[in-house]
């Protein structure tokens, strides 16, 4: 049985374990080129065993929350579990948009979420990222970025656009969640 799908877009980067002189954040929204950072930059950062993931859903005029009802959450929820959460970015070197990674079974919050004491998720402005989804380490997956090539479609109606959530519904959204879970399920680390 195919989970519930949904697409977060995200900056580029290869590694996601925080900033270094050879991973920078890319081809974010307009905070990134701005600022040098965004929350999602620890999205495949471990800590004790859990992947702590982060998308902006909107922040002014205040920080807004990701519609979870739309995931089959009950109007009064705070989360919802058994989420097949799909991390795409905008490829920097071609017109493109792919699938970065995944975390499997996670469990998507409503609203932001504190880091765990000890998490060292620190970002360059002296805060601790904050997070929206969480899942088991060995339910994730970090796609290399030389091997990032299953492509989401951007722009067109029913496609993933401007925003960075994407609940993929329609006809057109029911296509790409057959492909991105075929993809998945048949993705090998080293092929």
């Amino acid at each position: 049985m195919t989970p519930i799908i949904v697409y977060f877009n995200i900056c580029w980067m290869k590694e996601y374990r925080g900033i270094t002189d050879s991973d920078k954040p890319q081809r974010g929204g307009k905070f990134i080129p701005e600022h040098g950072y965004g929350s999602e930059i620890y999205n495949f950062q471990p800590f004790e065993d859990r992947l702590y993931g982060f998308v902006e859903p909107g922040y002014k005029p205040q920080p807004r929350c990701i519609d979870i009802k739309k995931l089959g959450a009950s109007k009064t929820a705070s989360s919802v579990s058994g989420i097949l959460v799909v991390w795409v970015a905008r490829d920097p070197m071609r017109p493109r948009t792919v699938v970065v990674g995944w975390y499997k079974d996670a469990t998507v919050y409503r609203e932001r979420r504190a880091a765990r004491i000890g998490s060292t998720r620190m970002l360059p402005s002296g805060t601790q990222a904050k997070y929206f989804v969480l899942a088991e380490e060995q339910n994730c997956e970090l796609v290399p970025a030389h091997k990032r090539n299953h492509e989401i479609p951007r722009g067109g109606k029913g496609e993933l656009g401007e925003t960075n959530i994407w609940y993929a519904k329609g006809e057109v959204g029911s296509k790409v969640k057959a492909s991105t879970y075929a993809y998945i399920s048949n993705y090998r680390v080293n092929p």
